[in-house]
């Protein structure tokens, strides 16, 4: 899998697993726990998939997930939750997410979410 993935979680277990589960599978990794170091690697680095956590300190995912899309509109939004909010997933797909998984996250299923974007 020839793939740049941004993860972006504020929970820093969360996102060390995924990212050592991704990087043992050659995928390009890059991390960030809040929203302006998020937008800052999306300018520099264009990655092609972005792994979203919804509830953060300061940005939430919501906000994350509109700035990403105006900054890069062919990026792969996959958002995450532990939130089970009517309408949440229907919000987040009309705001261009292309995948929405609930917390806890299984990698492999988020492994398989990613191949199905099939981006390049």
């Amino acid at each position: 899998m020839s793939l740049k993935l941004l993860i972006v979680d504020d929970e820093l277990d969360a996102l060390e697993g995924v990212r050592f589960f991704f990087e043992a599978r050659g995928v390009e990794v890059l991390t960030a726990q809040g929203g302006h170091e998020a937008l800052a690697l999306i300018k520099a680095c264009h990655p092609q998939v972005i792994m979203l956590d919804i509830k953060m300190k300061g940005m939430s995912g919501m906000e994350i997930l509109q700035k990403a899309k105006a900054l890069d509109p062919s990026v792969a939004v996959v958002m995450i939750t532990g939130l089970s909010e009517d309408g949440l997933e229907e919000t987040c797909r009309a705001l261009g997410a292309m995948a929405f998984l609930a917390k806890p996250v299984r990698v492999e299923e988020l492994e398989h979410v990613i191949e199905t974007l099939n981006v390049h």
